[in-house]
């Protein structure tokens, strides 16, 4: 339960104690690491765990698959993310918000709802606690507001409503986002640690 748990960062891996950086900032660069199509797989697996590993001195000289699988278990059990599970049927849901294209609605909507400035809280809000803020904005924030935007449905055309029509596509186009490509595993694990902010289900 969320109130009750203690974020313990740390876990044994072998003869040492492994402690991660989950703050958010940390997190959306490691997201944004995850989606580089210009990395290799095997390029974000020894990213990501230089990222994520505080004490990664530890571990630099132990094989690749053990660092691979190491990877997949921080993924896992942290991140709340299998690599290795199977597609969801209908594929990845669609996207309704960018951290970096909305990167200024996030940081204005958390002042404006939580006077909490991010900028301040880097290296110091977890990921998890930052999640819950945002999944819990308000209506009211310019976040939100262009979220609610893109869910919006297009009324079917009517001789009544050809301005109402004009004005909701006017205001998709400004805010669309740009389509991606899920190339591979890890593309997809950047999209579903994205997902897990259900930001979307608020448009109603």
């Amino acid at each position: 339960m969320f109130l009750l748990n203690e974020f313990e960062d740390k876990f044994r891996y072998g003869r040492y104690v492994l402690h991660l950086d989950m703050s958010f900032d940390n997190i959306l660069l490691f997201m944004k690491m995850l989606e580089d199509d210009e990395l290799s797989d095997e390029d974000k697996y020894l990213i990501g765990l230089e990222m994520l590993v505080k004490d990664y001195k530890k571990i630099e000289d132990i094989s690749f698959q053990e660092k691979a699988d190491l990877f997949k278990y921080i993924m896992k059990e942290f991140l709340d993310t299998d690599i290795d599970a199977p597609p969801e049927e209908g594929g990845p849901t669609k996207k309704d918000f960018d951290f970096e294209v909305d990167a200024e609605r996030i940081y204005a909507s958390f002042l404006m709802d939580y006077n909490i400035d991010l900028f301040e809280q880097r290296g110091k809000l977890h990921w998890k606690k930052f999640l819950a803020l945002l999944s819990g904005l308000s209506e009211k924030t310019p976040f939100m507001q262009v979220v609610r935007i893109r869910n919006m449905e297009v009324p079917k055309p009517t001789k009544y409503n050809a301005k109402e029509r004009q004005q909701i596509q006017k205001l998709k186009r400004k805010y669309a986002l740009e389509d991606q490509d899920i190339n591979s595993a890890l593309d997809q694990a950047a999209t579903f640690l994205r997902g897990k902010a259900k930001v979307g289900d608020k448009n109603g």
